[in-house]
């Protein structure tokens, strides 16, 4: 009794070449900041530079804020708190962009997973998080100069006159 082997064969009887093993993706590569973490390159508002837990930024009253403190470096993202004439926290992901001024703030984030341009404007400080690697994120500050925002971002108020009794 006679065994029959059967190879895998090419059209025109050529043996196919075994299968090679596909190469491993390679792992993300970090995002590097253009300033590192010379955070007194932020004092004109504009800066990119890498921040982790605990990191202070001194902003010179841009966007309203004398001080950017990062709170904690999770995920895709920051979580951050303000000080200056309006304080306040908030987080920031890639993939969005935060603008802040003197009497308010307010993000809006890209559905298309480029995050949207930042551009200077008087009076705002625009955020933006480029990248994260593990506890630490490349952080993005670009203002126009410092002092109220525009018109359009100034909430009217009321003037009250006091009668007299």
């Amino acid at each position: 009794m006679g065994v029959l082997a059967l190879a895998a064969c090419q059209p025109g009887g050529e043996q196919a070449p075994a299968a090679q093993p596909s190469a491993a993706p390679a792992p993300p590569v970090a995002p590097v900041a253009a300033d590192g973490r010379d955070y007194a390159a932020c004092a004109d508002g504009n800066c990119e530079v890498q921040v982790s837990a605990g990191t202070r930024i001194a902003l010179g009253g841009h966007g309203g804020a004398d001080t950017l403190a990062v709170d904690a470096v999770e995920g895709r993202g920051i979580k951050y708190q303000r000080q200056g004439k309006r304080s306040g926290s908030g987080s920031l992901s890639t993939g969005c962009v935060a603008r802040i001024w003197s009497t308010g703030g307010g993000s809006a984030c890209s559905t298309t997973g480029e995050p949207p341009a930042i551009y200077p404007e008087d009076g705002i400080l625009a955020m933006q998080v480029v990248g994260v690697d593990g506890g630490t994120a490349v952080l993005r500050l670009v203002a126009g100069k410092a002092g109220p925002p525009p018109t359009s971002l100034v909430i009217p108020m009321p003037s009250f006159t006091v009668p007299t009794p």
